[in-house]
């Protein structure tokens, strides 16, 4: 998800406020196992020390993990839930949000690795009629403007009508083809190719041309091609209606005010994971995040030059799936998330050789405010730590 604008959030102000607070809340039924991870890891001082210095200064619950020649490393701090005062720590599921973009992209590259489709071609070629008839100049886009967003179609979340109605009803998600409505029959933002206009529609049409080209739901193809055989068994994406629950999450809470004055969002938020497809809706321990941008770079899912290709900026230093950070003036690949009540990011810092995680359980987008500053700048300070290191000989 990407801001929204903070007049919009007035549209629900009275189904806040007509609501008890526990209606919001979600139980956590279990505290998660940890997966293995070395204690003994050289930077593992120096983050948990900026963990606890910003949740300290008011974010609820924050964590980090990180993946180098070392190997693993994750820590936490602060509350998985306010009204408990039940820990943070390490094995919690997080939300993905965006970073979504980065697995619905690799699935889109490995395809025209295996022949399924190509970049270059028109997206008329991979979608459903019923759907590709109502995008407009859909025979001239193609797949690599929807991945990199240069295909000038509409996304939903800037939709008046659309904020209207979710904040309306919190409770309330939506599907594919009512996000998609925001965008069928509309005249295109610019010249195809020719501007840059981040969409989560670009993502969720990136879904549907998987599927068709598979035959598979998107979750179910990445559930057989990438997690099972990479052994990323604590992530969660749409297999089951009901994959978020049971799962160990924290609650996820709304810098409603701006002041640091927290409101528990959790409902809302699994309502708005649940409802994302291609853009968002992928949950996974710290540590499985980690797992899967190393073995991305890597080359143990595509392909170096799939990768390479995945990395290169077109507009708005964004790739195909990827955004391109420059902490300390260095390249960094990844991509950021936020959800209703969350925020998140994973780096992989290409001079470092380290791939990053960083979350925590308030939004970072969607209000400004005390909770957006201590997020962004812990989140800046990971960053320049990270990239201020020498590369590991």
């Amino acid at each position: 998800m990407k801001t929204v604008n903070i007049l919009f959030l007035l549209a629900g102000w009275f189904f806040f406020t007509g609501c008890k607070k526990e209606a919001f809340e979600g139980m956590i039924l279990a505290l998660p196992s940890p997966q293995p991870f070395n204690q003994n890891h050289s930077k593992a001082n120096d983050l948990q020390a900026i963990l606890d210095e910003f949740t300290a200064k008011g974010l609820p619950g924050a964590v980090v993990a990180i993946r180098d020649k070392e190997g693993v490393w994750e820590g936490t701090s602060g509350l998985a839930k306010i009204e408990t005062g039940t820990r943070l720590r390490p094995g919690f599921v997080h939300a993905g949000g965006s970073i979504t973009k980065i697995y619905t992209a690799a699935a889109i590259m490995k395809l025209q690795e295996l022949n399924k489709l190509q970049l270059d071609k028109a997206i008329t070629n991979y979608l459903p009629a019923n759907v590709s008839t109502r995008i407009t100049r859909a025979d001239s886009i193609t797949v690599r403007m929807l991945l990199n967003h240069t295909s000038g179609i509409r996304d939903y979340i800037d939709n008046t009508t659309f904020r209207m109605r979710w904040f309306n009803n919190l409770a309330q998600g939506w599907t594919a083809e009512e996000a998609l409505s925001y965008a069928y029959d509309q005249p295109l933002l610019f010249r195809l190719g020719s501007g840059f206009s981040y969409s989560n529609n670009n993502y969720m049409l990136l879904s549907l041309i998987i599927t068709q080209v598979t035959g598979q739901e998107e979750a179910a193809w990445m559930k057989e091609h990438i997690f099972d055989p990479l052994q990323l068994s604590r992530t969660y994406y749409k297999i089951q209606p009901g994959y978020l629950e049971g799962l160990s999450m924290p609650n996820y809470y709304l810098d409603r005010y701006g002041d640091g004055r927290l409101q528990n969002v959790t409902l809302p938020t699994k309502v708005e994971i649940y409802s994302e497809l291609g853009d968002g809706g992928l949950v996974a321990t710290a540590i499985d995040f980690v797992h899967f941008m190393d073995m991305l770079v890597n080359g143990q899912i595509i392909s170096s030059a799939s990768y390479n290709e995945m990395k290169k900026a077109y507009f708005n230093d964004y790739g195909l799936g990827i955004d391109i950070y420059k902490f300390q003036n260095k390249p960094q690949y990844g991509h950021s998330g936020a959800v209703f009540g969350g925020a998140s990011l994973l780096l992989y810092f290409e001079e470092q050789e380290t791939v990053v995680f960083i979350a925590s359980n308030t939004d970072g987008a969607l209000i400004g405010g005390k909770t957006l500053m201590l997020y962004h700048s812990m989140k800046n300070k990971i960053g320049d730590y990270i990239a201020s290191h020498n590369k590991p000989r």
